[in-house]
């Protein structure tokens, strides 16, 4: 009797043994399989999320590209023969030059009346060109001043070292700004406007001299 209730216990505990490693091993199986699902999806949604980002950076990159000013027109300086040069090369069609400086506030007011008797009249055979009568330093200024007027004819500006440079462009002429010349086709001067001209005054002057279309 003894004999064989120890072989039963030992039979007994064989198999509760075997249940318990079989068991164990089953929740080794799945705590392991947890495990993976988290190392592949971690990973996974990092990846993702960098991609995410580079593209916002790029985003921003374009959108806080510097949006490029306009340059400023080139002046060239000029003496008064030149100036003269210059109306004789447009003989055939009416020439308006202009004097004007940044600090004279009669030349400031008067600018829109030249560039509307430009866009008028540019294609009708008139020619325009002005000339800057600021010294060589107050070439910030005048970047500035054609920066917010945008004149569509020729700016140049004053040769400094022309010391004839007034009585040359107009006898007894001081200086007195602005100043307006008309020329005809012929390159006779027509008008000598010492003071703030008008888009009436220009027009009346300009419309009798037109060459035929």
């Amino acid at each position: 009797m003894k004999a064989g209730r120890s072989t039963g216990f030992h039979t007994i505990s064989a198999i509760r043994g075997t249940r318990w490693s079989a068991a164990a091993f089953f929740v080794l199986v799945i705590a392991a399989s947890g495990c993976g699902d988290r190392e592949v999806s971690s990973p996974a949604t990092t990846k993702q999320a960098i991609p995410s980002t580079a593209t916002t950076n790029q985003s921003t990159a374009t959108t806080q590209q510097p949006i490029p000013s306009p340059v400023p027109q080139q002046i060239r300086t000029v003496t008064a023969k030149q100036i003269r040069a210059l109306v004789d090369e447009s003989k055939g069609k009416v020439v308006v030059v202009n004097f004007w400086a940044t600090w004279c506030p009669p030349c400031v007011r008067e600018f829109p009346a030249l560039i509307k008797a430009h866009e008028q009249y540019h294609g009708k055979g008139v020619n325009m060109f002005a000339v800057s009568m600021n010294s060589p330093e107050e070439k910030a200024e005048i970047d500035e001043f054609l920066q917010t007027h945008k004149p569509p004819f020729p700016i140049y500006l004053k040769e400094a070292q022309d010391a004839t440079f007034n009585e040359t462009v107009l006898k007894d002429w001081f200086g007195e700004m602005p100043m307006t010349l008309v020329f005809d086709t012929a390159g006779k001067r027509v008008l000598a406007h010492t003071a703030e001209i008008t888009f009436e005054k220009l027009s009346s002057t300009v419309d009798p001299l037109l060459p035929p279309q």
